[in-house]
């Protein structure tokens, strides 16, 4: 019998093998675990294929194939996070500091990878299926007021129009994977000001990440995290922030930030040492989490007793 893709990943195994510690066979990685049982939150180790799923999340019986979307995102977009995204961490750490380190080349397949990732977690997908269901009702509403004469046999159908979940969801990923709509959407990034932030104390503190690890924050409210669809990628005060290893971290911002000087470090590798940023980063991708957030079994009885955390 062949794979039954149940585990369907929303954060790709790839990306996660980054952050994991490799022993044997398998890819563990350091997780913590946030429940609203009276348990609290939870440390443990596991291995990558055992976190950062859900079960049949991307299923669909409006496609042939029910496994259509997991098949999608694995061919389309989890494969960047292997090879060619092993080629661009090779580059960055193999640079001298202050060093161009991204190609256009570079920009376009991380921009693949970031936007796939923001787009395929529940925190925008749930979102996006609440508001298709004042859709729908705005959509029967206009019907009815554009045809005041219906007759009620009618009219009492087109007030039943509804649609499932699934079918919600599949209309909904159709929408945000659409190649020419998604392509735009990439280009609005790539067109920005990215900043390759290397990690000079990695081993003291390094970036972690989590399974919704695309931060968006705003560049005016003192950097507060904020959601892709309320702040916007076009806008000019929005930051994108995405942690490649425990090492790199992306910083992606609009040209005119900084009254325009950023510029200047358009595509540079920037060596962070301080200490405040970079907890301050992982505190904010920890925050952000649906459930897990991925750290070095080191930095758990830190997390546990720091406040700051």
């Amino acid at each position: 019998m062949g794979k039954a893709f149940t585990k369907q990943h929303i954060v790709p195994q790839a990306y996660l093998k980054r952050f994991a510690v490799k022993r044997g066979k398998k890819y563990i990685i350091g997780t913590r675990m946030a429940s609203k049982k009276k348990d609290g939150i939870k440390f443990f180790t596991r291995s990558v294929s055992d976190v950062a799923y859900l079960e049949n999340y991307y299923d669909t019986y409006q496609q042939q194939d029910s496994k259509h979307w997991e098949h999608f995102l694995d061919k389309k977009f989890d494969i960047l996070c292997g090879q060619p995204l092993d080629n661009i961490i090779a580059k960055i750490t193999l640079s001298r500091k202050n060093a161009d380190v991204l190609s256009k080349e570079d920009k376009e397949i991380l921009s693949k990878i970031i936007l796939s990732q923001a787009f395929r977690v529940p925190a925008f997908l749930d979102e996006q299926l609440e508001k298709s269901e004042h859709f729908i009702k705005e959509y029967r509403n206009q019907i009815i007021e554009a045809f005041p004469n219906i007759l009620p046999d009618y009219k009492k159908k087109i007030q039943n129009i509804s649609f499932d979940s699934e079918t919600r969801k599949n209309m909904i990923l159709k929408g945000i994977f659409d190649e020419s709509k998604f392509d735009r959407y990439c280009a609005i990034l790539h067109h920005k000001t990215w900043i390759v932030y290397y990690n000079s104390i990695r081993n003291v503190m390094p970036f972690i990440t989590s399974d919704n690890p695309v931060l968006f924050a705003d560049l005016q409210d003192q950097g507060r995290q904020g959601k892709m669809t309320s702040l916007g990628i076009a806008n000019g005060k929005t930051v994108v922030l995405y942690p490649l290893t425990p090492a790199i971290l992306i910083g992606i911002y609009a040209p005119n930030a900084f009254f325009g000087f950023i510029q200047n470090f358009d595509c540079r590798k920037i060596a962070v040492d301080e200490m405040k940023f970079i907890t301050n980063i992982n505190i904010e991708i920890m925050v952000q989490s649906k459930i897990h957030s991925f750290l070095p079994e080191p930095l758990f009885s830190e997390v546990t007793e720091s406040k700051c955390w």
